[in-house]
């Protein structure tokens, strides 16, 4: 049997090229403070960590009056990682099943699913350290936006467009409040 020679280094088989050694390191010094971030402390817990929400939306499809009455469920489900950072990670769901996440479907049409926002688990449990919490338009909820099926993104889309490109009027809303929490 014929034993390859391989270089070592002190007794370490050194199986790659210097450049894969030097790709490796940077990518582990690139990657380092997410690492440093994911062995780190954990941000505060929320004192409350379940909410449900009501909500009611009225709306025309065409002249035909629709109105949704439902619940928005609220629910903190640990931790994650975004970039370097450790957040609170909150999911939500409708108790009627319609919809994803804060979007509730309202129309399919033309190939496009048409959601109205209703506002995500951050906002109504009052995660307002959230980094979600000040990109999102919650003073003009309810929040329109529309995507294609199969698509991962929403764009958002004006009440004038959705009346006149989709025959969709928006008549009235009503919305919970969101809670005060404390994290600790």
């Amino acid at each position: 049997m014929e034993v390859e020679n391989r270089p070592t280094v002190k007794g370490i088989i050194v199986g790659c090229s210097v450049p894969t050694l030097v790709f490796s390191g940077l990518m582990l010094f690139i990657a380092m403070p997410n690492i440093i971030a994911w062995l780190g402390p954990n941000p505060p817990a929320p004192e409350i960590t379940y909410g449900e929400f009501p909500f009611r939306i009225e709306y025309e499809l065409n002249g035909e009056l629709i109105v949704i009455d439902d619940t928005l469920i609220c629910e903190f489900v640990g931790f994650e990682l975004i970039g370097p950072k450790k957040i609170r990670s909150w999911k939500s769901r409708f108790v009627s099943g319609n919809g994803e996440g804060g979007y509730l479907l309202l129309q399919i049409v033309e190939n496009t699913n048409i959601y109205c926002c209703v506002g995500n688990p951050e906002y109504y449990m009052g995660d307002k350290d959230s980094y979600l919490y000040d990109v999102l338009p919650y003073d003009v909820l309810p929040y329109f936006a529309r995507k294609k099926p199969g698509s991962g993104y929403y764009s958002s889309i004006s009440t004038t467009e959705l009346l006149d490109k989709y025959g969709i009027k928006l008549i009235g809303w009503e919305f919970s409040e969101p809670i005060e929490n404390s994290f600790h």
